[in-house]
């Protein structure tokens, strides 16, 4: 896979969750990236009545349908919030190398407790499956969740 724009890309999921707020779902968003090219999706989870319609998961649906493919393996993922642990789990599963998650959760706090994808991954002793990183558009990002409540 050639070099990508992170903050282009990163900018691209924030659109996503402007959008999925704008239409009534929880205001997330989320691109994959392979070589077969880039998906953007957003959280569809009240507009469709489905409980697993996270951004997360939608892209990696919406990439694999589009590509004809079972697996991502390798390929980068840039969300706009930290993966709850269903979509975390099916990113590793779907064999995705790398996560940038451009905001966090406060740790500690209902739902999730002391929940980090870090943390998933130590529990399940798989810290090497993936690479994960954030801080990218973490300005914009955390304006945008400030005023979407």
């Amino acid at each position: 896979m050639q070099a990508v724009d992170q903050d282009q890309l990163m900018s691209e999921a924030l659109d996503m969750a402007r959008e999925a707020l704008a239409a009534g779902d929880h205001p997330f968003g989320s691109v994959v990236v392979t070589a077969s090219g880039t998906v953007a999706e957003r959280n569809r989870v009240v507009s469709t009545s489905d409980p697993t319609a996270h951004s997360e998961v939608m892209a990696l649906r919406t990439a694999a349908a589009r590509w004809g493919i079972d697996s991502l393996r390798g390929a980068l993922l840039l969300t706009t919030f930290e993966p709850c642990p269903m979509c975390f789990g099916a990113i590793l599963e779907a064999g995705v190398g790398a996560l940038v998650i451009g905001a966090r959760r406060t740790v500690g706090e209902a739902p999730l407790g002391d929940y980090t994808v870090e943390a998933l991954l130590g529990l399940l002793g798989r810290a090497g499956d993936i690479t994960v990183a954030q801080d990218v558009l973490a300005a914009p990002i955390a304006e945008f969740y400030a005023a979407a409540g």
